[in-house]
């Protein structure tokens, strides 16, 4: 009997030491340092009215930060130390700044309506995001905190602009239109159209480093468009998942990870080069993928998700996609950003 007993009290520990092993595995790359992945996750929740800070690390909980009731955050940004929350169902709307260090909210700038997805360029002078259920894109200049203005972002007023991504140098904004199935690209500051053209269901995109490439999702087709934004040309189309939609490409580009809406939740992982894809289920049934950042390296995705067991999965791409650990945050976490330690210090904008 106490033979037995030890057995399974030795079996239990062995379970335990694995189990912590791999939900802290994803921290550290082969010679036990801490690899991509020094710093904070924060993620917006929509059912909870909260921001929430996750140590990229551990996993820890670090903070938890009210804001206004009912105003479901959806996105958030990070630049020059504060954090820019969409609070999309606010009265009335509105985009609020946080001190990222002391949680205290600066200011709120009134929007349209639904202030939606959010981009910060390069340097940390603009926020973006899409007026949903209009044809405009809002731009916000940090170092002021002004609202420069939430312009037309296309000719057709049926156009719904869903997200807008800054050009390298900040000079461009590139605008998705998933209902007027265009890309357009205006000049952030004053909202002079530069050009558009013709992309069916665009909804979110990324830019290569250098700018020249655009991966769009068309989320309404189920399909992921590249295109050379120099010659405004497709160049591919792969059918993906259902539902795609955000994006985060490795610092090699080498690798794209976009979120898939449906249900399960689940990440398509794309090899840029083959343009084939494989697919990471995140959580069980009734689950939905929210928003989703992906290590320079390539190694570990953070995924934000709603339904049974809300939180943030981490995936290890290392290991076969595998979840290896689940970070909670009941309702309906969605928006999520990295922060790095650095950043967190300096106030700096992060331009993974």
């Amino acid at each position: 009997m106490i033979k037995h007993f030890r057995t399974i009290l030795v079996s239990l520990t062995l379970l335990f030491a694995i189990g912590t092993v791999a939900s802290v595995a994803w921290a550290r790359n082969s010679d036990g340092e801490r690899n991509d992945v020094e710093g904070t996750i924060w993620v917006a929740n929509r059912g909870a009215d909260t921001i929430r800070a996750f140590d990229a690390g551990t996993g820890d909980v670090l903070t938890t930060i009210a804001m206004r009731p009912t105003s479901q955050p959806g996105d958030l940004v990070f630049a020059r130390g504060k954090l820019y929350v969409s609070e999309e169902f606010g009265t009335p709307p509105a985009v609020a700044i946080v001190d990222a260090a002391t949680g205290a909210v600066l200011k709120r700038i009134q929007t349209g309506p639904r202030p939606h997805h959010m981009h910060v360029s390069r340097d940390g002078d603009l926020v973006s995001y899409g007026v949903f259920g209009t044809n405009r894109i809002g731009i916000i200049e940090t170092t002021t905190d002004t609202l420069l203005g939430e312009w037309q972002a296309s000719v057709n007023p049926a156009a719904r602009s869903h997200a807008g991504v800054f050009s390298p140098d900040g000079e461009t904004v590139y605008v998705a239109q998933d209902v007027g199935n265009e890309l357009t690209a205006l000049n952030p500051r004053s909202g002079e159209m530069l050009w558009s053209m013709a992309v069916p269901a665009a909804h979110e995109l990324i830019l290569t480093r250098d700018g020249a490439t655009a991966y769009v999702t068309c989320r309404a087709i189920s399909e992921l468009r590249v295109i050379d934004l120099e010659h405004r040309l497709v160049t591919a189309t792969i059918p993906l998942g259902p539902l795609p939609d955000t994006l985060q490409l490795s610092r090699n580009e080498r690798q794209l990870t976009v979120g898939l809406r449906g249900t399960p939740a689940q990440l398509a992982i794309v090899n840029t080069r083959s343009l084939t894809f494989r697919t990471a289920t995140l959580a069980g049934a009734d689950t939905i993928a929210g928003h989703q950042w992906t290590s320079p390296n390539g190694h570990i995705t953070f995924a934000a998700f709603e339904g049974p067991g809300a939180g943030v999965a981490v995936v290890d791409h290392r290991h076969g996609d595998a979840v290896v650990r689940t970070l909670d945050y009941p309702r309906r976490p969605h928006g999520l950003i990295f922060v790095r330690a650095q950043d967190h210090d300096d106030g700096d904008d992060d331009d993974d």
